[in-house]
């Protein structure tokens, strides 16, 4: 089992977000992408705190450069909502979920996987 360094991925993760801001501006899918990863380190270290903080900076920036119908957004839902789910606090994941599952709904239809698979 190979074991992530998370220190040295976030490290990197900020580096690089301070170039593609530099490069492409605050508002680009990139830029988003990159909050989305340092989140996600802060989630596996355990700070729900920040991970919410760079989930949220994500989603504002989806919103719009996708518009927020987008399934980019439904997915930066679900990531909020997990960190929700592990924090015990169920009513704002389930909220999170739901804004997720309505995306699906208009996007896919509801007899699609994606949206199945959502429940």
């Amino acid at each position: 089992v190979r074991r992530v360094n998370t220190k040295n991925a976030l490290l990197q993760y900020q580096k690089s977000l301070k170039i593609e801001i530099r490069v492409l501006g605050c508002d680009s899918s990139e830029v988003a992408t990159l909050y989305n990863n340092i989140g996600a380190v802060y989630e596996k270290q355990g700070d729900n705190e920040n991970a919410l903080k760079q989930y949220h900076k994500s989603l504002e920036i989806k919103i719009r450069v996708f518009g927020c119908k987008s399934p980019d957004v439904a997915m930066s839902y679900n990531h909020i909502a997990g960190v929700y789910k592990s924090q015990g606090d169920y009513e704002n994941a389930l909220r999170q979920h739901q804004n997720s599952l309505d995306i699906k709904f208009r996007v896919y239809g509801q007899e699609h996987p994606l949206v199945a698979s959502s429940y």
